[in-house]
């Protein structure tokens, strides 16, 4: 009997081992730090996702526990600081710990005075990451876009500052909900692919777009964009969403 008595112990705790590196998935542990490598205290870390947050102690290091299984979208803030994001698998058996860098946000504008962003791309997605170095808006590429499973146009700006939900109305899945500014003067209009939105855009969802950009003030957006900003006839300017499409993004890509 002691041999079969071994087996099944053998066999239960080996049935245990996914059960235990499942339940270490739910947790991120990291280290939030400036661009010099410094430890960063009291910043805020949060799951996007799972709306559950945490800060760091006076050595950069936080702990989220309690994470959903799936993708998590982890963010990083603090007043004065570009805000850091990262994807994060919850299905992996050892997530590993993260590295968060913040960049002070007087050093991203001193550095949009001498390397203008103005120079990037502007009507190909190549633009896209040469904006996002400048540093100067708020970026989501398909990492993130991917982390969030968004279903309403506002889940993938979910977590990011300057906007709120508004309900809206969408002719094809009837209730929705959009991004609205609470920046600047409070209005936010929005660009297609590096231009207005054309008619064939009409009905596209969450699940097409492959990346987005948001300039929650006028003075940070690009040059080539704020005609989009401040339309014709209205008074004031408003902050902007640049909106990039899988089919526009893979269609350029094949012409490369």
């Amino acid at each position: 009997m002691r041999p079969i008595r071994a087996l099944a112990c053998s066999l239960i705790a080996f049935a245990l081992v996914p059960a235990l590196a499942q339940a270490q998935a739910g947790v991120v542990r990291g280290i939030v730090t400036d661009s010099a490598g410094r430890p960063l205290e009291n910043v805020e870390v949060m799951s996007v996702n799972a709306k559950r947050s945490s800060r760091t102690g006076r050595d950069g290091r936080f702990v989220l526990a309690k994470l959903p299984f799936g993708q998590q979208l982890i963010t990083a803030r603090m007043p004065g600081y570009q805000p850091a994001e990262r994807a994060v698998n919850m299905l992996d058996a050892n997530v590993p710990e993260l590295t968060l860098k913040l960049r002070r946000v007087v050093q991203a504008l001193d550095t949009m005075r001498i390397v203008s962003h103005d120079g990037c791309a502007a009507y190909d997605f190549a633009g896209f990451e040469c904006r996002r170095r400048a540093g100067i808006g708020q970026f989501r590429g398909p990492e993130e876009l991917g982390a969030l499973r968004a279903y309403y146009f506002f889940d993938m700006f979910e977590g990011m500052p300057g906007l709120r939900r508004e309900p809206a109305r969408d002719s094809v899945g009837g209730q929705d909900w959009l991004p609205a500014s609470t920046t600047g003067w409070r209005c936010l209009t929005e660009g297609w692919n590096g231009r207005q939105r054309t008619a064939d855009l009409e009905n596209v969802r969450p699940d097409q777009i492959f990346a987005i950009e948001h300039y929650e003030l006028y003075e940070k957006v690009p040059a080539a964009y704020k005609r989009l900003a401040w339309p014709n006839g209205q008074e004031k300017p408003c902050a902007l969403v640049m909106y990039w499409t899988k089919d526009f993004v893979a269609a350029m890509q094949k012409r490369r």
